[in-house]
């Protein structure tokens, strides 16, 4: 049984569990999710790589939960849903259980992914389909956490997004029989996270690889850095114009911004404008010299190549 309009309406009037003795399901889950960039790339590219036939794909999540309840999803890798039986099914996901466990002991299994079939496409429901799955991957995770469904609509020809939807499920109990007759899913909270160095890769791959944008190609070194500073120029203009409108009172004034303007300026080292463009001047030219090895590596490597195949 997954969410069904009965479910869903015993739910929004039992957020604390619901009773009625004869059915039986316990409260709502309390879990949040924060779901790393590189999980999501992967699921994209085990969705573009699958075979001809296949409407979905399916792999196990890797991560670990912090101590206020959060799932981190940090990794992940593909299983073959589809192609195999029960048991090997199991066989291959202990196997690269454990090779997981090899490369990193810090993270470890948290949940599974399944991608929405082109018939679902743009829905965020949880199909039928999905509850034997569930079953195995919370018998793999144990009781310690719930076990996480993250279900990724890969469908993104004509979308601006890609659809996200994590789930947590519960056990429906028959009273009378002490029997669970099945399982009532959940939607908790989720959110993608990224580190800073990560951010504007991710934004540049989001920004050009959804919707009728066509493709970009990365410009060099040079290009990246005057664009980089022509942005930079721009947010303190923004900056300056929001500090002369609160101070002439135009804008009303708020203490989180000012905080924040703060922190930002004791970031910035002092330094007098000679220091500063001398800085700039050695890292630029660290830049340059480096950029010059890599091209000399280049060369050596295309000549070398070039005599292998003479010989």
């Amino acid at each position: 049984i997954t969410t069904s309009k009965m479910i869903q309406n015993l739910e929004e009037n039992h957020e604390n569990g619901f009773d009625n003795g004869k059915l039986s399901f316990l409260p709502k889950s309390s879990t949040t999710c924060s779901l790393h960039p590189v999980v999501l790339f992967e699921i994209l590219d085990h969705f573009t790589r699958r075979n001809a036939d296949q409407n979905r794909v399916v792999g196990a999540l890797l991560g670990n939960v912090s101590s206020d309840g959060t799932v981190s999803l940090k990794n992940s890798f593909p299983m073959p849903h589809d192609e195999c039986e029960v048991p090997d099914f199991e066989n291959f996901f202990e196997t690269m259980s454990q090779l997981h466990r090899k490369v990193n002991a810090r993270e470890h299994l948290v949940g599974w992914y399944v991608t929405a079939k082109a018939d679902e496409a743009g829905k965020d429901e949880i199909g039928e389909d999905v509850v034997g799955l569930q079953a195995f991957f919370e018998s793999k995770v144990g009781e310690k956490h719930p076990c996480v469904l993250l279900r990724v609509d890969a469908n993104i020809q004509n979308a601006e997004h890609i659809g996200i939807s994590t789930y947590t499920s519960v056990p429906l109990v028959l009273k009378n029989l002490e029997k669970n007759i099945g399982r009532c899913f959940n939607k908790v909270p989720c959110s993608v996270r990224t580190y800073e160095a990560e951010r504007i890769g991710v934004d540049f791959v989001a920004q050009n690889t959804i919707g009728q944008g066509g493709g970009e190609e990365l410009g060099s070194d040079l290009e990246k850095l005057e664009s980089s500073i022509q942005k930079l120029v721009l947010m303190m203009d923004s900056t300056l114009e929001h500090v002369d409108a609160v101070v002439e009172g135009k804008v009303p004034a708020d203490s989180r911004i000012g905080r924040a303007l703060a922190e930002s300026v004791a970031s910035v080292p002092t330094l007098s404008p000679a220091d500063m463009e001398g800085t700039f001047s050695k890292g630029l030219q660290d830049m340059l010299m480096v950029q010059y090895l890599g091209s000399i590596a280049q060369a050596q490597l295309c000549f070398w190549q070039k005599l292998q195949s003479m010989q």
